[in-house]
């Protein structure tokens, strides 16, 4: 009735150990779908870039200087000339460069169900090249976690990150490094297109970080567990999105190709030791392994068939907020357990020297053997009924609330008698217990927050006192 598949015992029993949580980053903690947001054409140094007009643009002899997600002020290379962000349209703007390169790039992206082929492709056609006149790419090679190549009308088209340029030996023009790390420095996911063998233009993709990835993140902090993203994006980009959702940089496993997130997960295990478990959640079908190898697998409902299948618990709602759900009852089930036990275990204990007699000398009375039978059947009545106490069993109420700049503070509400991982109490009764869970500014683009604990009343774009960078 709550959405959650457990697939058995020692899955619930697992969830209880869990005390490391891991999630992946694409399609669990973000959105999944990720939109094209720049496109930076390379030239070399001494080459006039005939690039595009935008509502964003900076030339030579304008500011050359930004601030990233942390603050931090660097300048743009010169050799990035213009930049074009989302706002692109072909009807307005005469680009022949970016037409061209990004109909190169849809040609070999079209048919692809990868989250940034679908992100490219969605950019292509707002640009006006429509998938029925883009011609088959030849050739087409896909390098899991480094990129694609084919080829399109006789031109080599690669798209892919650092490792495909290494891989594949292509030129790299001056500019391309700098402007890779202008994106990645905004939170982009950075993709090159090289066009034979030499590097064209680089497109900055944005996945949105889900607003119940924060929820749930800091919710499970609060739960005393420590939290891990793990992603085959680079550094900058996953700890810009770390910070956003509230994962600190010490605890981002960064730039994994697929067959790596098992071995992450196995180290992760080996450094916590065997008390305290490892739960991995993910959707894909790169996870999968991952999943088998934690000590707790969590999938997500609506991602991969072979995710799920190796998955011990599935989240059927896909709420990513139903992780939390999933935890707290684990622990009420496996208490219940405990407690069944435990009686049992007295009960019988008494129960069955006097059934044999131990009493017998004292009182001269033997327990008759229907009685006896009666009493081992009020044993098994009395665990049932305990069971079915969980019944009554509520889930966590989340309660956020929001300013005009977004999430600032979540109420944890549990129903059920308090547990020893609530953490901060503002109130309790004999059967609830609120916990009060700040979101503080870890994200100020302008500067590091000096509030005192507790009365900081920023958010991620406004700081209310700060400490300018």
């Amino acid at each position: 009735s709550h959405g959650i598949l457990i697939k058995g015992g020692d899955v619930l029993e697992a969830a209880t150990k869990v005390k490391t949580v891991v999630f992946d980053k694409t399609g669990t903690l973000t959105a999944g779908h990720p939109s094209v947001t720049d496109i930076l054409l390379v030239t070399d140094l001494g080459a006039e870039s005939d690039s595009i007009s935008s509502s964003k643009v900076l030339q030579q002899g304008e500011d050359q200087e930004l601030e990233d997600a942390d603050g931090v002020v660097f300048e743009i290379p010169e050799s990035i000339k213009r930049i074009a962000d989302v706002f692109i349209n072909a009807a307005v703007t005469n680009a022949p460069e970016v037409i061209n390169v990004m109909t190169l790039a849809a040609c070999v992206e079209n048919g692809s169900e990868h989250p940034i082929a679908k992100g490219i492709m969605k950019k292509a056609k707002e640009l006006g090249i429509s998938p029925d006149f883009l011609h088959q790419a030849e050739n087409f090679t896909n390098e899991a976690g480094i990129g694609i190549r084919g080829k399109v009308k006789g031109n080599i088209v690669n798209l892919g990150n650092r490792r495909s340029l290494i891989e594949n030996k292509i030129k790299i023009l001056k500019g391309t490094f700098e402007a890779m790390e202008y994106l990645e420095r905004m939170g982009r996911t950075a993709i090159v297109i090289s066009v034979n063998g030499v590097t064209k233009a680089i497109i900055g993709l944005l996945d949105e970080a889900k607003d119940d990835a924060i929820v749930s993140v800091h919710v499970l902090q609060a739960m005393g567990m420590q939290v891990y993203m793990l992603t085959g994006d680079n550094h900058r980009t996953a700890n810009v999105i770390a910070s956003k959702i509230g994962i600190e940089a010490e605890n981002v496993i960064a730039d994994v190709l697929p067959d790596e997130k098992a071995d992450c997960i196995k180290q992760l295990k080996q450094s916590h030791g065997d008390e305290y478990g490892v739960a991995m959640i993910g959707d894909g079908i790169n996870d999968s392994v991952a999943l088998a190898c934690a000590d707790l697998g969590v999938a997500i409902g609506a991602g991969a068939d072979v995710a799920i299948e190796a998955a011990g618990m599935v989240l059927m709602n896909s709420k990513l907020t139903d992780v939390i759900v999933a935890f707290d009852l684990s622990r009420h089930v496996f208490k219940r357990i405990q407690l069944n036990f435990l009686w049992a275990l007295g009960y019988n204990s008494l129960g069955i020297p006097i059934a044999a007699g131990a009493l017998y000398p004292l009182t001269h009375v033997a327990l008759p053997p229907f009685v006896a039978a009666a009493a081992m059947a009020c044993s098994s009545i009395s665990v049932v009924l305990s069971s079915l106490l969980l019944n009554r069993y509520r889930p966590p109420k989340l309660e956020k609330h929001y300013t005009s700049e977004g999430l600032k503070k979540i109420r944890l509400t549990h129903h059920n008698p308090p547990t020893p991982h609530s953490q901060n109490p503002v109130s309790s009764s004999s059967n609830k217990t609120q916990v009060i869970i700040e979101v503080k500014c870890k994200a100020l683009p302008y500067g590091k927050c000096i509030c005192e604990p507790g009365t900081c009343e920023c958010t991620e774009t406004k700081c209310c006192s700060m400490e300018v960078a």
